[in-house]
């Protein structure tokens, strides 16, 4: 069942996380909410910082223009695996979203999270059933359908829950 923690006691959330299929941690927001200020806090437990969308447009931008979007999430999980950490806090997920790439960042992140721990950011929102990208009505506006078999937490940036 996916977790909601309001307030993140690191060293329980993590444990939590760790005990999980999915060892996947969400900080979700909207843009300005302190999402990467969150996810920061996890520096004193030994995360390697990953600022994703910088990391994934420089190693993209190398590919020719028309294998980009063939070849995104593979470049996504060298990126990742590249690092060889068991804990890596990931920032600026946005470009996962962007077109002409569109790859289903939950699906990938929960995949990178089945052998690492993962902090992640989420620029948007989410229910009991749903992570939302974006703000409704905006182009790159998002739905993914999360189960009660899912087993991830997500930590809002402000009072969504």
């Amino acid at each position: 069942m996916t977790l909601f923690v309001n307030e993140p006691d690191w060293s329980a959330t993590l444990e939590q996380a760790k005990a999980g299929y999915y060892k996947l941690i969400l900080i979700v927001g909207p843009t300005g909410s302190g999402k990467s200020t969150v996810l920061k806090e996890t520096s004193d437990y030994n995360f390697t910082h990953l600022n994703f969308g910088k990391a994934f447009s420089r190693e993209l931008s190398t590919k020719p223009a028309h294998l980009r979007a063939a070849e995104a999430e593979e470049v996504a999980i060298d990126l990742v695996d590249a690092t060889d950490a068991a804990r890596i806090a990931i920032d600026n997920t946005e470009v996962l979203f962007e077109s002409p790439i569109r790859l289903n960042p939950l699906a990938l992140l929960k995949s990178l999270s089945t052998r690492r721990l993962i902090v992640a950011t989420w620029n948007g929102s989410f229910d009991a059933s749903h992570l939302y990208y974006g703000i409704k009505g905006h182009p790159a506006y998002e739905e993914f359908k999360y189960t009660k078999e899912d087993t991830f937490i997500i930590v809002p940036t402000n009072n969504l829950v």
